[in-house]
């Protein structure tokens, strides 16, 4: 049985899910998850090791600040607001966050009843997971698996397979695999935010391209990052996990 592995934990699939999870499973047709090849275009490889180039990249603080509404007032840039600021921030459009743990939390996401600032925002658990560690990657791809490692995260994929998988929110449903000259990884829970991630080859060969687009499911705004990596050669250096 293949296991699926977030956060360096591996997830037995479908026979031991809960009842909600199998659910979720009989309808991941129904939400939108497309289906992906196994196999990539012939002799094209993404395996490598890659590091960050920042200029090219777009920050991890700044989108997170993007999500969360910020505004950043009378202070120099980057400095952000206070995390009471950011809860009640009567500038955005936006409900407070709900700072409370997410299993206290209403079952979509939300705190409270009514809507507008009558609301909560669910913290966010899954955009922080999916954005950090982005310092380096280390790909490693064979005819059946995909492997992806960072300086948080070791995931293991298989292409054309779907799972369920473990994410802060509960559960979700994961499709991953190949897309012409792309790998695709849609992650959809059944609480908070689908995560589309893509990985791609420059022209040359030298550089990897990733996106992270991050819906706006649960109340928060949507985010789309970018990030380019040189290719690189031996092993990683070991970078400071942006926070």
């Amino acid at each position: 049985m293949k296991l699926s592995i977030i956060n360096n934990m591996p997830i037995t699939i479908v026979r031991t899910l809960p009842p909600a999870a199998l659910i979720l499973l009989t309808l991941c047709g129904c939400m939108g998850l497309s289906n992906y090849d196994a196999e990539p275009p012939a002799g094209f490889s993404i395996a490598g090791t890659w590091t960050l180039n920042p200029a090219l990249s777009t920050s991890m603080r700044k989108a997170l600040s993007e999500v969360r509404g910020e505004h950043s007032g009378g202070r120099s840039p980057g400095s952000g607001p206070t995390a009471t600021e950011v809860i009640n921030d009567p500038t955005t459009d936006l409900p407070p966050l709900d700072t409370r743990p997410t299993g206290q939390q209403g079952p979509s996401g939300f705190g409270g009843s009514g809507s507008g600032q009558d609301r909560y925002r669910p913290p966010l658990d899954i955009q922080q997971d999916v954005l950090k560690g982005g310092g380096w990657l280390r790909i490693r791809q064979d005819e059946d698996e995909v492997d992806i490692t960072n300086e948080v995260t070791a995931r293991s994929f298989t292409p054309g397979v779907r799972s369920v998988v473990s994410v802060p929110s509960g559960v979700a449903d994961q499709s991953s695999g190949w897309k012409g000259r792309r790998y695709v990884i849609a992650i959809r829970p059944q609480v908070g935010p689908r995560v589309l991630e893509t990985y791609a080859l420059s022209d040359d060969g030298r550089q990897l391209i990733v996106t992270i687009d991050i819906g706006s499911e649960g109340g928060n705004r949507s985010v789309k990052v970018r990030r380019v990596y040189d290719r690189g050669s031996g092993g990683p250096q070991i970078l400071p996990v942006e926070n």
